[in-house]
């Protein structure tokens, strides 16, 4: 009987510390991806485009069709980069490969998040 009890005793002492520590975060709270980093996935960019800095690799498998590697600081704003992603503008004296339907928040949103990121080299 006093086995049971110092047992009982044991298990409450440490449901108390458990229920001290608080509830676990929500599964994807913490390890959720930027929204930046997300609007870049859903848009496709990473079709043509990697991201080294967040581990994401192009998925193209001809080097002609691969576009510049992204990450760190863009020298336009969110509105030229916006209109040359729908290929209504030149950047640097280029065109886009590829029109891609975006707004200037969605652009803005990815540039912040690009810009948030270390780069190397």
């Amino acid at each position: 009987m006093k086995k049971t009890l110092a047992v009982a005793a044991a298990v409450a002492a440490i449901a108390v510390v458990i229920a001290s520590l608080g509830a676990p975060p929500a599964r994807g709270e913490d390890d959720a991806e930027p929204a930046g980093q997300s609007l870049l996935l859903e848009l496709k960019c990473n079709m043509c485009h990697s991201v080294p800095a967040a581990g994401i690799e192009a998925k193209t498998k001809s080097e002609k069709m691969k576009g510049p590697d992204l990450g760190g600081p863009v020298e336009a704003d969110a509105e030229t980069v916006a209109a040359y992603l729908r290929k209504e503008a030149e950047l640097n004296g280029a065109t886009h490969k590829k029109q891609v339907e975006i707004s200037t928040e969605d652009a803005q949103t990815i540039l912040d998040w690009l810009g948030s990121l270390e780069t190397t080299g």
